[in-house]
């Protein structure tokens, strides 16, 4: 398949740099990042992840990512260090260091570097990493909707079901996820109430091929449990997509920049309520949940967790919790 434009405004690197080096292409792509994940260990150095054009015809996911660590782009403006994150392969054993709760993550972006813009991401690496990003983390929460992610510059902007991101929603209100478990479609400002963890079209083909977006729409409305890479995605830092942006509109649509991508693991809850931590029975493995219908799917809002998570908990590894500081500032617009 052709790779072809992309609609949507994307953030822009401060170069456009020749096409990567296939020996470069190797290092990040078939490299897996080992058990408890860690910062950044399959990733090219952050002046190295360099935007790029793409070739003629790209014909899938796995092409894309063998030969394009940092996803490409028709014009090569795009973050190619934000990309090379999105684009790991993590040990789907990994345990997480921390369990987080939505609104934990809507406070940790107060602690993003104030002068983040959408195309500057490497340059505060070291900042990002004591943040936790890149470190396999958890969230708790409820699953408020999923849909494909469209043509991105870091799947090639390639646009088959095969090669696409799946965009999930996953919000922190037990009533709001009754109203979907319903059926009934939740408003803009509901959905924007949720944090999005994604699914990478090469970490499904290699570790989850049982995930397609029918599967997780079966579990909508459900309390859910899911594992993956700790990320800001700076490509939304504005006002016009970040709710938590000091300056966002009323039509902001998501709760945070930090995402959980690529997911590494999501269990359903298949009774009324679970254990906020993962822990315990009632957990399905999203590849072997089976929605309920009718009287037995408990159509009345979920209970909440009997234990709230709290701020940051440490996981395995008992990792310090993460606590908020300072508010971030608006940030500038990005220039090329």
């Amino acid at each position: 398949m052709a790779a072809t434009q992309s609609t949507k405004k994307g953030a822009f690197s401060r170069r456009v740099a020749p096409y990567v080096p296939l020996a470069l292409a190797a290092l990040a792509q078939t490299g897996v990042v080992g058990s408890g994940g860690g910062t950044g260990a399959a990733t090219p150095a952050a002046s190295d992840a360099n935007a790029v054009k793409c070739g003629d015809a790209i014909a899938d996911y796995q092409e894309c990512h063998d030969n394009y660590p940092t996803g490409c782009s028709l014009g090569g403006k795009y973050d190619g260090y934000l990309n090379s994150l999105k684009n790991l392969l993590f040990d789907p054993a990994s345990p997480p260091r921390h369990v987080f709760a939505v609104s934990n993550l809507v406070d940790l972006e107060k602690q993003l570097p104030p002068t983040l813009t959408k195309a500057n991401h490497g340059q505060f690496k070291p900042q990002m990493n004591a943040l936790g990003e890149g470190e396999v983390a958890a969230l708790s929460g409820y699953l408020y909707y999923a849909k494909n992610g469209g043509s991105e510059s870091s799947n090639c902007l390639l646009q088959g079901p095969e090669d696409i991101d799946f965009h999930i929603g996953i919000g922190g209100d037990a009533s709001l996820a009754g109203k979907a478990l319903s059926g009934q479609q939740l408003s803009p400002g509901e959905r924007s109430q949720a944090v999005i963890v994604e699914m990478t079209p090469h970490f499904r083909a290699k570790y989850a091929a049982a995930w397609n977006l029918a599967q997780v729409e079966k579990a909508v409305g459900r309390q859910v449990y899911v594992v993956g890479q700790l990320l800001a995605d700076n490509e939304h830092d504005d006002a016009k997509d970040d709710c938590a942006h000091a300056q966002h509109g009323d039509k902001c649509w998501r709760a945070s920049i930090w995402e959980l991508h690529p997911v590494t693991k999501l269990l359903v809850c298949d009774v009324a309520t679970c254990a906020a931590d993962g822990a315990g029975s009632g957990w399905v493995a999203l590849e072997n949940y089976h929605a309920q219908t009718g009287a037995a799917a408990g159509r009345a809002a979920p209970a909440s967790p009997a234990e709230s998570v709290p701020p940051a908990t440490g996981g395995e590894k008992g990792a310090a919790p993460v606590t908020p500081s300072a508010a971030k500032k608006p940030a500038p617009a990005a220039t090329g």
